[in-house]
């Protein structure tokens, strides 16, 4: 089953609003929240990368965090990772390679980081001995998400995906230039990604390649 959510709208803002994830309110789970409530954070050897990764819940159902440009688990599902039922559910939220903790190497954007993405995606749960995961991809983690489910479809339990896209208009394009400079962006969404990569944060030429 998948839900996508949002429009094109959200769409053309993802890349403004990456980094406002914590300021989204998420209702508090019932009782079963105080269940396993530690977060554990790690990593591991996945395609000949260590990828960082934060773990909570002891559900049954396996589910996959996936952030959007530039953003980690830290910075773009704090308040999932609090709230999530622990009950109901194993928790996992991953930095890609090049993002957040899951460094070095520094993020690179080749023809296929999509498809790199996801197989990196997939194989760490896989690392982690889950027999299945569902998916929750925001931004460019919801493009991830689509192309895991399409490529490894039987790994795949259920999705959720918002604020993805499957294809750049040249209306986007601009609207991603001029984004571009770093230091004009509110201090609201440079604070979370100033205190992971440091104050020299900016977009490099290989940023446009991402959709």
């Amino acid at each position: 089953m998948v839900a996508v959510l949002g429009g094109r709208g959200v769409l053309r803002l993802r890349l403004l609003l990456s980094a406002l994830k914590p300021g989204i309110h998420v209702p508090r789970a019932g009782p079963a929240a105080a269940f396993g409530t530690s977060v554990t954070s790690a990593k591991v050897a996945v395609n000949g990368v260590q990828l960082h990764y934060q773990q909570t819940g002891e559900g049954d159902h396996a589910v996959l965090l996936l952030p959007g440009m530039l953003g980690s688990g830290e910075t773009d599902f704090g308040p999932q990772l609090k709230n999530l039922n622990k009950k109901l559910f194993t928790v996992v939220a991953w930095d890609p390679r090049g993002y957040g903790h899951s460094r070095p190497p520094d993020r690179d954007f080749p023809a296929d980081f999509f498809e790199r993405d996801a197989k990196d995606a997939v194989d760490l749960m896989k690392a982690l001995k889950f027999k299945k995961v569902s998916l929750l991809g925001w931004s460019d983690g919801g493009i991830t998400a689509l192309i895991a489910a399409a490529k490894y479809p039987s790994y795949i339990h259920k999705m959720v995906i918002w604020g993805a896209n499957a294809y750049v208009t040249d209306e986007d394009s601009m609207i991603y230039e001029g984004i571009r400079d770093v230091s004009k962006w509110s201090e609201r969404t440079r604070k979370p990604l100033e205190a992971l990569y440091g104050w020299s944060l900016t977009l490099s030429p290989g940023w446009n390649a991402m959709a």
